[in-house]
């Protein structure tokens, strides 16, 4: 899946950022003659945003959040075979996984290997547990409107089966205004580039109004600084999340502050030919961060 050209300069909804349980049940009275005809409805382990998963056979929502390490704020649900959590929040590492999970595991967090799930192709990661003699398996699949984790804790002679169950709640995950996004190294980068790239062309904008209209040395520069804070805030934003082509970003937003402060600072001291400069390397420099714009925001077919 690609994103269009036009959601990277607009800002999109925010991201569901939390995982919250429900059990949905109808009550029946005993006496009622069509109580036999009609199914009770699917129950919920996660219910959030565009996200519903329905609870496969044997799995048990607990009405708390998890237990399991770094998973705190997911929902907690109890699997045949494993404790089980639930969460989609707007992606927080290039590996698609929750952030604080990934500084937890640093150490021994694997490559993903990629498994299609149905239409649901899903990112698989496989690492220790946090108690002896466990294993967890964390399946992570990102969607326009954030990415859904479902991580399976067991013990280490039955995670191929605790593995398979969670594999089965990704496969039945159902998605309402949002589409699957293949995972990919750009992904996390790519799913937040328009709000990043918004909030950018914003303060681009002002800050160069404000530039265009300093009729002072230090109106200048002060106007170059903000500019330059602008993109030090975007590379900040994205750092975290870049992977892959989406790596050179976070370099290109870096070196436009840079050049920013070396305006401001030729700006106070009045330094013309070092102003010229420092404006020439900013043209350069925008116009390879809309080139890794584009090509971040538009992979060649194959890449995801």
């Amino acid at each position: 899946m690609t994103l269009r050209r036009s959601d990277v300069r607009l800002a999109l909804a925010t991201l569901a950022a939390a995982a919250a349980g429900a059990v949905l049940g109808n009550v029946i009275a005993p006496d009622d003659p069509d109580a036999r005809r009609i199914e009770p409805p699917p129950r919920y382990g996660l219910a959030s945003g565009a996200a519903r998963l329905p609870l496969p056979a044997g799995w048990e929502p607990l009405q708390r959040r998890s237990s399991l390490p770094g998973l705190e704020d997911a929902t907690a649900v109890r699997g045949i075979h494993s404790a089980v959590a639930l969460d989609i929040r707007a992606p927080e590492d290039a590996s698609l996984l929750p952030g604080h999970f990934v500084a937890m595991h640093a150490d021994d967090l694997p490559k993903p290997r990629l498994r299609l799930l149905d239409d649901h192709p899903t990112w698989r990661y496989e690492l220790p547990g946090a108690r002896p003699r466990t294993r967890l398996v964390a399946l992570t699949l990102p969607t326009t409107r954030g990415v859904v984790t479902i991580a399976c804790e067991a013990a280490a002679g039955v995670i191929q089966s605790a593995a398979g169950e969670c594999e089965e709640a990704m496969s039945g995950l159902q998605l309402d205004g949002a589409s699957v996004v293949t995972p990919a190294p750009e992904t996390a980068a790519r799913l937040v580039l328009p709000d990043t790239v918004a909030r950018l062309n914003r303060e681009r904008r002002a800050g160069r109004g404000a530039l265009a209209a300093a009729r002072s040395p230090r109106a200048r520069s002060d106007a170059a600084l903000r500019l330059a804070d602008a993109y030090v805030a975007a590379a900040d934003r994205l750092r975290p999340l870049a992977a892959g082509a989406a790596q050179d970003l976070t370099e290109a937003l870096v070196g436009l502050a840079r050049e920013h402060r070396r305006l401001a600072a030729a700006s106070r001291r009045r330094g013309r030919a070092a102003a010229l400069r420092a404006g020439a390397a900013i043209e350069r420099g925008e116009r390879r961060l809309a080139a890794l714009l584009a090509a971040v925001s538009h992979p060649s077919q194959g890449s995801e």
